[in-house]
């Protein structure tokens, strides 16, 4: 906390980040140990990773999650989606000219582009259908799969993106496959 006041005002105002300190060191706290209970380092694309309390969670250009979410699980969901996105640029399997992308453009013309149902703009609502689907599938190694699908389902963003992943799990699993995608290869492969 820091108290700051001027000669030429006379009100004294103090900023206290404290809390949003504390949250940030309990995601971090949270994440360390989801890595000692569960071998999530095969998931692990960057090492890097920033917590920004009032950003929205994002993978570039470093990994960060916001303070938002208090659940180990749901935590862990959020940190395993932001390393799919740097296993699909690992992979160059996803970027806007990509064959994946354009055969998920086919299969679903109409795809929404705007909140909460679908990602930012076209591009970003087609690699969304990929990366929920690695994320679904990567936090299924450490938690029931139910679990996983409760929470995919209860996300208020990305929401038509969760559900057609969910209901087509088996036809975008051939296709992944298909273009190499899975099984999902080790970070430390």
């Amino acid at each position: 906390m820091s108290d700051h006041s001027t000669m030429n005002d006379d009100l004294r105002y103090s900023v206290d980040l404290s809390t949003a300190q504390a949250r940030a060191e309990k995601i971090i706290e949270c994440i360390k140990r989801l890595r000692k209970q569960h071998d999530i380092r095969r998931f692990e694309y960057t090492k890097q990773l920033r917590v920004a309390p009032t950003e929205i969670p994002h993978s570039h250009p470093v990994l960060t999650l916001s303070t938002q979410l208090y659940n180990p699980d749901e935590i862990l969901c959020e940190y395993l989606h932001e390393q799919m996105h740097w296993y699909t640029e690992r992979q160059n399997c996803a970027g806007p000219g990509s064959p994946v992308i354009a055969e998920l453009k086919q299969r679903y013309p109409q795809a929404p582009t705007d909140f909460p149902e679908g990602a930012n703009d076209e591009y970003s609502s087609y690699l969304h259908l990929l990366v929920n689907w690695l994320e679904i599938e990567a936090a299924s190694q450490f938690l029931a799969r139910e679990r996983v699908e409760e929470i995919a389902r209860r996300k208020h963003y990305y929401r038509w993106i969760y559900r057609t992943v969910l209901a087509d799990w088996l036809t975008l699993d051939q296709l992944f496959r298909s273009h190499s995608i899975v099984p999902i290869v080790p970070a430390d492969r």
